[in-house]
């Protein structure tokens, strides 16, 4: 048995050694460096005040039924030249992903894909800088993944200014879709790319990125497995000595190893989980018969969007809109208008001449509406409205403007007898997860364990943050012994091969 393992142990860690000093090396970088993203604050900041003439424009379901296509999401604002868009995801009718398009909002007509000049001046105004040069792409290394698949093709504009920020442009939403900055793109050049194995050249592909990863991680655990076990055998079954070697970096690696191995089985293990191998948890947004419930019944918007903006300045002067949304929730079409600082909701189907604007949607319909999600037969146990966080619905950073997009408080949360846990948020009218058993199991297995994701230390980020850097240094000096071991074993190797060689 002991032969056994020393040999799996011996020559996993040859071959892994470098990959495991990687991913350590790597992820401490990572963990203070986020592979870049362009938040909903930070697009909207971007966003122009929307200016709408009486007679401005259409619905979307109007402009969608002139130009002939169909949309599942609808967003109203300025686009490039001050004109009023509506921007739709369509439905492209094939397996490839749905496709923003963006169509006038006085006619309806389809707005061409932006030229390189045009997206020059869309990244001009949401930054505020002079832009000073514009390259067509379909992806690159900061847009490979596949969320920005609707948005493509894009523009990667450069702008002036000593940070080298550049803007991604969608041609097709007219909109910034990215950022990055030369910092940025440095960090994660040694931070994310390597750790997660990132390379546009791989993982364009996502399901041959997903079997790479799940296929190193495997003989990964393996390692650290035996490693634990054969550092353990060691400590409490030899009689003689605690630390049976006597060889400088052997005695190194097994002290080494029993003090970090077990976080290093943890790690990797964690890291596998966070690639779901073979669907073993269940997908966080709802399914499809549960997202029909909560939109409804498909309804068209009678009130047009001046409308709406006219209804929120007169209730409230000196408001200034960026963006309207249209949103269906339970067979009610609603708007959700987006300022600086505030949002309104106002109902689109509701024919009154003079529309009722509302801070959010109404807590008891939106509690109710979330009741039914899994049908009427399936009441859930308790419906309840949180302004704390809990074991499942958390932002890491709570004070962040992306917290308030993406993990806002107050939420009303279902739970239902068989585990199953539903988020819904008036103020965005979404329901922002659903976590049932196997969501319950991941989030212990992959959040809490890759990345110590657990209540008492995100109350101390101070202490969580020196965790996770001593046992992150503890693993690399780990991983450092494995690769000075394993050179010399496998120059040993060929070694004896080139005597043998010569012998005969």
């Amino acid at each position: 048995m002991k032969p056994a393992l020393i040999f799996i142990h011996k020559w996993l860690g040859i071959s892994l050694a470098l990959l495991f000093l990687m991913w350590f090396l790597s992820g401490i970088v990572l963990y203070y460096v986020p592979f870049p993203n362009l938040t909903q604050a930070e697009r909207r900041a971007g966003l122009q005040p929307m200016a709408l003439a009486a007679d401005c424009c259409l619905t979307a379901e109007e402009a969608a039924r002139r130009a002939g296509v169909a949309f599942t999401e609808a967003r109203l604002a300025m686009a490039e030249e001050e004109t009023p868009a509506w921007r739709l995801l369509v439905d492209t009718g094939n397996k490839s992903a749905p496709q923003w398009q963006t169509l006038d909002a006085r006619t309806g007509a389809r707005m061409a894909p932006l030229t390189s000049v045009q997206a020059m001046k869309v990244a001009e105004i949401s930054s505020g800088r002079r832009a000073l040069s514009a390259e067509g792409l379909e992806r690159d290394q900061w847009t490979v993944p596949q969320g920005m698949d609707p948005y493509r093709p894009l523009f990667k504009v450069s702008l002036e200014g000593d940070d080298g920020l550049e803007l991604y442009v969608s041609s097709t939403a007219a909109e910034v879709v990215r950022d990055t900055r030369r910092a940025e793109r440095f960090w994660n050049w040694i931070g994310a790319v390597p750790h997660w194995i990132y390379p546009t050249v791989l993982r364009q592909f996502p399901q041959a990125w997903n079997q790479v990863v799940v296929w190193l991680s495997i003989p990964g655990v393996l390692l650290a497995a035996t490693g634990l076990v054969l550092g353990i055998w060691q400590l409490f079954l030899n009689r003689s000595r605690w630390i049976p070697y006597r060889k400088f970096w052997m005695r190194w690696h097994h002290m080494a190893g029993l003090v970090a191995a077990v976080f290093t089985l943890t790690w990797i293990f964690s890291g596998l989980m966070s690639m779901n191998p073979y669907g073993v948890f269940s997908s966080r947004g709802l399914p499809t018969a549960e997202r029909d419930r909560w939109l409804g019944a498909d309804r068209g918007a009678v009130v047009t969007p001046q409308l709406a903006l006219a209804a929120v300045a007169a209730r409230e002067a000196g408001a200034q809109a960026l963006e309207l949304e249209r949103l269906r929730i339970d067979g009610q079409v609603w708007y959700r208008i987006q300022g600086t600082q505030q949002r309104w909701w106002v109902r689109a189907d509701d024919a009154s001449a003079m529309p009722a604007v509302e801070p959010v949607l109404p807590d008891g319909w939106v509690s109710g509406t979330l009741q039914r999600v899994r049908g009427v037969d399936r009441s859930p146990a308790s419906v309840t409205r949180i302004d704390r966080y809990d074991e499942v619905y958390y932002a890491k950073d709570p004070a962040s403007a992306e917290a308030l997009d993406t993990r806002p408080l107050p939420v009303w949360r279902a739970h239902w007898p068989d585990g199953t846990d539903l988020y819904a948020d008036a103020a965005s009218g979404k329901v922002l997860l659903r976590v049932d058993p196997s969501g319950r199991w991941q989030r212990l297995l992959y959040q809490g364990l890759h990345s110590l994701d657990f209540e008492p230390l995100r109350a101390r980020p101070w202490l969580r943050d020196a965790l996770v850097l001593i046992l992150s240094l503890l693993g690399t000096a780990l991983c450092i012994t494995s690769c000075v071991i394993g050179w010399r074993a496998l120059s040993l190797e060929t070694e004896s091969a080139r005597h043998k060689g010569i012998a005969r």
